[in-house]
């Protein structure tokens, strides 16, 4: 499995599109974009077919073509964005990892992982010292393996919360 993540500034189609299939489709959570979208650094993971030839093509599950340059044909197969907290002024350098989606397809090769990661350095080296997460509890699992704890900060009898965790500048966490 070869796979890239990219950043941008803006959300990008493809990474609307996996949002749009994940947490509308696949789990009827609305509203699903907000007005943070305009203010977060998006990440995109794209996945390269040559390691994998009979697993179908993802781009065409969600709707996307592929570059017509592109040497290696991939496919976005996952996103989540990210942002400094402005709800937590007594949490510095805390910032929010929100609408982490990997496509169905793609899910079990630890994408998750890898992009979480990823956003958790690229916050580190902004200056960030603490990533938060907001789940329901059937991933809290997921992000306790990663290092996070819960908080007191739950709903709905536990069933969503904020887990935390904090970050060493210039680290790979």
């Amino acid at each position: 499995m070869t796979i890239r993540i990219e950043a941008y500034d803006r959300l990008p189609d493809a990474a609307r599109a996996i949002r749009e299939q994940v947490f509308i489709r696949e789990r009827d959570w609305r509203p699903e974009f907000d007005e943070w979208d305009a203010v977060s650094v998006h990440l995109l993971v794209f996945d390269s077919d040559n390691d994998a030839p009979n697993r179908p093509r993802l781009v065409r599950a969600i709707g996307l073509t592929q570059p017509a340059h592109s040497a290696q044909p991939e496919s976005p197969v996952a996103t989540c964005r990210f942002y400094a907290d402005p709800d937590h002024p007594d949490q510095p350098g805390r910032y929010i990892i929100a609408r982490l989606a990997v496509l169905p397809e793609a899910q079990g090769r630890h994408i998750g992982s890898r992009l979480l990661s990823d956003a958790e350095r690229r916050i580190a080296q902004a200056g960030g010292t603490m990533a938060a997460v907001h789940s329901e509890n059937d991933h809290y699992k997921f992000y306790e393996q990663r290092g996070y704890r819960l908080t007191d900060e739950v709903y709905e009898g536990g069933r969503h919360g904020w887990l935390i965790k904090d970050l060493i500048r210039g680290s790979e966490n």
